[in-house]
């Protein structure tokens, strides 16, 4: 009946506290055979893992390390993450959104995409209501409904599980949140993470006076301020 079995694991107490492990070939600590498969927290829609520093983090909506030193912590209702701000989710319906944001925080508006007029919203806060408006992108037809395109932040009490959002220093975002190309976005002059989806504008005034449409992050000083956050898909 035992031969049935292919391994044996023998745990021993030694000294009140250690345990020795055994393994089938009998020596003691062989761990060969054995295979760990460790969950990626956020993989893109091409099946990359994401491996970009702190990326993870972002992902998995909650600081394997502590913030940075100094920087703000969000609470469940401002925190960004991948496709996520709070309450807010990106595909959500327009009727979705009604249900878990009260009406009368809610403004309707439109923008433009192409020439055509579309549907957003701008939302206030419940807390701060003097805070800037969050702007809500929907995209679709009346035929088969509108979804939530783009999230545009400008709210500072929004932070990502390392304390990064408005007012957060740029050289902080790019240690933390793996960005790669500065370029144009609908929403201003931004440093991109394709595999997040995320983009963080930057300040205008902080940035060299000529630059090219694309920069490389390493050409942003350090000290120049994110301004807004855009995640979109």
């Amino acid at each position: 009946m035992l031969n049935s079995f292919t391994s044996i694991l023998c745990l021993w107490p030694v000294a009140g506290t250690l345990l020795l492990l055994t393994s089938c070939n009998g020596q003691p600590g062989n761990s060969a055979g054995a295979t760990t498969t460790a969950e990626q927290p956020f993989v893109p829609a091409d099946g990359t893992p994401v491996t970009s520093p702190g990326a993870a983090p972002v992902a998995q909506m909650a600081p394997a390390t502590p913030p940075m030193s100094g920087a703000l912590t969000p609470d469940s209702l401002h925190l960004i993450s991948p496709g996520r701000a709070g309450r807010l989710r990106l595909g959500m319906t327009e009727a979705k959104l009604k249900k878990v944001v009260p009406t009368q925080l809610l403004r309707r508006t439109t923008y433009l995409d192409k020439g055509q007029p579309l549907p957003a919203y701008e939302m206030l806060d419940a807390q701060q209501p003097s805070a800037p408006a969050t702007v809500l992108h929907f995209i679709g037809d009346s035929v088969g409904g509108f979804r939530l395109r783009r999230i545009r932040i400008y709210d500072p009490q929004y932070r990502t599980a390392e304390g990064i959002g408005v007012g957060s220093p740029f050289g902080a975002a790019r240690q933390n949140l793996g960005l790669t190309k500065v370029r144009p976005t609908p929403a201003g002059f931004a440093a991109v993470s394709g595999q997040v989806q995320m983009a963080w504008v930057i300040d205008p005034k902080s940035l060299p006076e000529k630059h090219p449409e694309e920069m490389n992050s390493a050409d942003i000083p350090p000290a120049a301020r994110i301004t807004g956050v855009l995640l979109y898909r």
